[in-house]
Protein backbone atom coordinates (compact mmCIF):
# COMPACT_ATOMS: atom_id res chain seq x y z
CA UNK A 1 0.00 0.00 0.00
CA UNK A 2 1.22 3.63 -0.89
CA UNK A 3 2.52 5.93 1.89
CA UNK A 4 -0.05 8.64 2.41
CA UNK A 5 1.77 12.03 2.38
CA UNK A 6 0.38 15.54 3.56
CA UNK A 7 -0.20 16.68 -0.11
CA UNK A 8 -2.30 14.25 -1.08
CA UNK A 9 -4.76 14.84 2.12
CA UNK A 10 -7.83 17.10 1.98
CA UNK A 11 -7.47 18.41 5.37
CA UNK A 12 -10.60 20.42 6.58
CA UNK A 13 -8.65 23.28 8.83
CA UNK A 14 -11.38 25.17 8.48
CA UNK A 15 -14.41 23.17 9.77
CA UNK A 16 -12.37 22.15 12.92
CA UNK A 17 -11.41 25.92 13.18
CA UNK A 18 -15.19 26.60 12.99
CA UNK A 19 -15.75 24.07 16.49
CA UNK A 20 -13.72 26.22 18.76
CA UNK A 21 -15.35 29.39 19.82
CA UNK A 22 -12.27 31.02 21.88
CA UNK A 23 -9.86 30.72 18.79
CA UNK A 24 -9.64 33.13 15.57
CA UNK A 25 -8.30 31.50 12.86
CA UNK A 26 -7.02 32.92 9.29
CA UNK A 27 -4.91 32.82 6.68
CA UNK A 28 -3.93 35.83 4.57
CA UNK A 29 -2.17 36.45 1.16
CA UNK A 30 0.78 38.30 0.89
CA UNK A 31 -1.01 41.65 0.11
CA UNK A 32 -2.65 40.76 3.61
CA UNK A 33 -6.47 39.56 2.29
CA UNK A 34 -8.04 37.05 4.04
CA UNK A 35 -8.41 33.58 1.95
CA UNK A 36 -9.43 31.66 4.35
CA UNK A 37 -11.28 32.46 8.05
CA UNK A 38 -13.16 30.06 10.40
CA UNK A 39 -16.39 31.39 11.85
CA UNK A 40 -15.45 32.37 15.29
CA UNK A 41 -13.45 35.46 13.32
CA UNK A 42 -16.54 35.97 11.09
CA UNK A 43 -19.01 36.66 14.01
CA UNK A 44 -16.70 38.82 15.52
CA UNK A 45 -16.62 41.00 13.11
CA UNK A 46 -20.20 41.01 12.53
CA UNK A 47 -20.51 38.82 9.40
CA UNK A 48 -23.41 35.95 9.15
CA UNK A 49 -21.32 34.06 5.98
CA UNK A 50 -17.48 33.47 6.22
CA UNK A 51 -17.27 34.28 2.46
CA UNK A 52 -17.87 37.84 3.33
CA UNK A 53 -14.61 38.56 4.88
CA UNK A 54 -13.08 37.07 1.92
CA UNK A 55 -10.60 39.38 -0.26
CA UNK A 56 -10.86 42.09 2.63
CA UNK A 57 -8.06 43.55 4.61
CA UNK A 58 -7.49 44.38 8.40
CA UNK A 59 -8.03 47.93 7.28
CA UNK A 60 -11.13 47.21 5.78
CA UNK A 61 -12.74 46.31 9.26
CA UNK A 62 -10.67 46.82 12.00
CA UNK A 63 -9.88 51.04 13.58
CA UNK A 64 -7.19 52.81 11.55
CA UNK A 65 -4.32 52.23 14.15
CA UNK A 66 -5.41 48.45 14.97
CA UNK A 67 -5.43 47.37 11.20
CA UNK A 68 -2.21 49.23 10.67
CA UNK A 69 -0.68 47.32 13.50
CA UNK A 70 -1.97 44.29 12.26
CA UNK A 71 -0.88 44.95 8.41
CA UNK A 72 3.14 45.62 9.84
CA UNK A 73 2.46 42.25 12.08
CA UNK A 74 1.80 40.47 8.95
CA UNK A 75 4.48 41.56 6.25
CA UNK A 76 6.98 41.44 8.88
CA UNK A 77 6.13 37.63 8.68
CA UNK A 78 6.20 37.91 4.97
CA UNK A 79 9.49 39.75 4.78
CA UNK A 80 11.51 37.65 7.51
CA UNK A 81 10.01 34.60 6.78
CA UNK A 82 10.07 34.17 10.72
CA UNK A 83 7.12 33.02 12.83
CA UNK A 84 5.70 35.79 15.45
CA UNK A 85 4.62 34.09 18.45
CA UNK A 86 2.84 34.35 21.81
CA UNK A 87 2.03 37.96 21.17
CA UNK A 88 -0.27 39.33 23.72
CA UNK A 89 -2.74 41.83 22.44
CA UNK A 90 -6.10 43.08 23.37
CA UNK A 91 -8.23 42.59 19.78
CA UNK A 92 -11.27 45.56 19.44
CA UNK A 93 -14.09 43.84 16.88
CA UNK A 94 -16.55 45.88 14.95
CA UNK A 95 -19.85 44.81 16.94
CA UNK A 96 -17.68 46.56 19.80
CA UNK A 97 -16.29 43.11 21.60
CA UNK A 98 -12.97 43.67 22.89
CA UNK A 99 -11.07 40.23 24.38
CA UNK A 100 -7.41 39.32 25.19
CA UNK A 101 -5.85 37.08 22.76
CA UNK A 102 -2.22 35.28 22.49
CA UNK A 103 -1.66 35.47 18.81
CA UNK A 104 0.69 33.10 16.38
CA UNK A 105 1.63 33.76 12.80
CA UNK A 106 3.40 31.53 10.70
CA UNK A 107 4.70 32.12 7.38
CA UNK A 108 3.24 29.39 5.02
CA UNK A 109 5.54 28.76 1.54
CA UNK A 110 5.14 28.22 -1.65
CA UNK A 111 6.26 24.23 -2.29
CA UNK A 112 7.65 25.22 -5.55
CA UNK A 113 9.74 28.23 -4.52
CA UNK A 114 10.08 28.71 -1.28
CA UNK A 115 9.22 31.77 -1.00
CA UNK A 116 6.63 33.48 1.57
CA UNK A 117 3.67 33.05 -0.04
CA UNK A 118 0.88 33.60 2.75
CA UNK A 119 0.61 34.16 6.46
CA UNK A 120 -1.61 31.54 8.96
CA UNK A 121 -2.90 33.19 11.80
CA UNK A 122 -4.11 31.45 15.20
CA UNK A 123 -5.41 33.88 17.95
CA UNK A 124 -6.60 32.29 21.56
CA UNK A 125 -8.50 33.83 24.19
CA UNK A 126 -7.14 34.49 27.45
CA UNK A 127 -9.53 34.68 29.95
CA UNK A 128 -8.29 35.59 33.43
CA UNK A 129 -11.39 33.01 35.36
CA UNK A 130 -9.50 30.38 34.04
CA UNK A 131 -7.66 30.36 37.19
CA UNK A 132 -10.00 30.04 39.24
CA UNK A 133 -10.23 25.98 39.03
CA UNK A 134 -6.69 26.24 40.80
CA UNK A 135 -6.81 27.20 44.13
CA UNK A 136 -3.23 28.67 44.31
CA UNK A 137 -3.85 30.75 41.30
CA UNK A 138 -7.10 32.03 42.79
CA UNK A 139 -4.65 33.83 45.55
CA UNK A 140 -2.60 35.42 43.48
CA UNK A 141 -5.18 36.66 40.99
CA UNK A 142 -6.75 38.25 44.05
CA UNK A 143 -3.59 39.72 45.24
CA UNK A 144 -3.18 41.26 41.61
CA UNK A 145 -6.54 42.58 41.39
CA UNK A 146 -6.54 44.07 45.11
CA UNK A 147 -3.32 45.59 44.87
CA UNK A 148 -3.61 47.27 41.53
CA UNK A 149 -2.11 50.46 42.42
CA UNK A 150 0.45 48.53 44.22
CA UNK A 151 1.15 45.05 42.24
CA UNK A 152 3.00 42.10 44.01
CA UNK A 153 5.95 40.97 42.43
CA UNK A 154 6.35 37.47 41.00
CA UNK A 155 8.32 35.92 44.07
CA UNK A 156 5.69 37.15 46.26
CA UNK A 157 2.54 35.93 44.20
CA UNK A 158 4.76 32.67 44.44
CA UNK A 159 4.96 32.65 48.10
CA UNK A 160 0.90 33.26 48.29
CA UNK A 161 0.38 30.19 46.40
CA UNK A 162 2.65 28.13 48.55
CA UNK A 163 4.63 27.44 45.13
CA UNK A 164 8.20 28.14 44.64
CA UNK A 165 8.78 30.88 41.29
CA UNK A 166 10.01 28.37 39.05
CA UNK A 167 6.40 25.89 39.58
CA UNK A 168 4.47 29.25 39.98
CA UNK A 169 5.72 30.33 36.42
CA UNK A 170 5.14 26.71 34.98
CA UNK A 171 1.47 26.50 36.66
CA UNK A 172 0.31 30.02 34.88
CA UNK A 173 1.89 29.12 31.52
CA UNK A 174 -0.17 26.04 31.84
CA UNK A 175 -3.12 27.89 32.67
CA UNK A 176 -2.90 30.86 31.04
CA UNK A 177 -0.30 30.59 28.16
CA UNK A 178 1.14 33.01 29.73
CA UNK A 179 3.91 34.46 31.85
CA UNK A 180 3.66 35.76 35.79
CA UNK A 181 4.40 38.94 33.84
CA UNK A 182 2.44 38.91 31.36
CA UNK A 183 -0.20 37.95 33.52
CA UNK A 184 0.12 40.54 35.87
CA UNK A 185 0.52 43.65 33.61
CA UNK A 186 -3.07 42.47 31.59
CA UNK A 187 -4.60 42.72 34.98
CA UNK A 188 -3.66 46.21 35.24
CA UNK A 189 -4.66 46.99 32.00
CA UNK A 190 -8.21 45.35 32.32
CA UNK A 191 -8.70 47.99 34.92
CA UNK A 192 -6.95 50.77 32.98
CA UNK A 193 -9.38 50.12 30.11
CA UNK A 194 -12.56 49.92 32.83
CA UNK A 195 -11.41 53.02 33.77
CA UNK A 196 -10.79 54.77 30.67
CA UNK A 197 -14.62 53.12 29.63
CA UNK A 198 -16.13 54.64 32.33
CA UNK A 199 -14.84 57.41 34.18
CA UNK A 200 -13.56 60.65 33.03
CA UNK A 201 -10.38 60.05 35.44
CA UNK A 202 -7.34 61.86 33.59
CA UNK A 203 -4.90 59.65 32.09
CA UNK A 204 -2.20 60.51 34.58
CA UNK A 205 -4.47 59.53 37.52
CA UNK A 206 -5.06 56.31 35.70
CA UNK A 207 -1.69 55.17 34.98
CA UNK A 208 -0.59 55.91 39.41
CA UNK A 209 -4.19 53.79 39.67
CA UNK A 210 -3.09 50.63 38.11
CA UNK A 211 0.73 50.58 39.04
CA UNK A 212 2.32 52.57 36.39
CA UNK A 213 5.28 55.02 37.46
CA UNK A 214 3.81 58.26 35.00
CA UNK A 215 1.57 58.45 32.16
CA UNK A 216 4.21 58.08 30.09
CA UNK A 217 5.04 54.74 31.04
CA UNK A 218 1.48 54.14 30.94
CA UNK A 219 0.55 55.30 27.17
CA UNK A 220 3.81 53.51 26.14
CA UNK A 221 2.67 49.48 27.61
CA UNK A 222 -1.08 50.57 26.74
CA UNK A 223 -0.35 51.75 22.86
CA UNK A 224 2.02 47.96 22.59
CA UNK A 225 -0.57 45.47 23.73
CA UNK A 226 -3.79 47.53 22.27
CA UNK A 227 -2.38 49.67 19.33
CA UNK A 228 -3.68 52.13 20.20
CA UNK A 229 -3.02 55.36 22.83
CA UNK A 230 -5.46 55.61 25.73
CA UNK A 231 -6.74 58.60 24.80
CA UNK A 232 -7.93 57.18 21.36
CA UNK A 233 -9.20 54.03 23.21
CA UNK A 234 -11.11 56.29 24.78
CA UNK A 235 -12.78 57.96 22.08
CA UNK A 236 -14.04 54.62 20.44
CA UNK A 237 -15.68 53.85 23.57
CA UNK A 238 -17.89 57.41 24.18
Amino acid sequence: MKPLSLASLDLPLERMFDDLPNVVFFIKDRAGRYLTVNRTLAERCGFADKAELLGKRPSDLFPAPLAARYERQDQRVVQTGKAVLDQLELHLYPNRRRGWCLTNKYPVRDQATGEVAAVMGLSRDVESSAGRGFPELARALDALQERIADPPGIEELAALSDLSPAKFSRLVHRVFHLTPRQLALKVRLDEALHLLATTDDSLADIALSTGFCDQSAFTRHFRRLTGLPPGAFRATTR
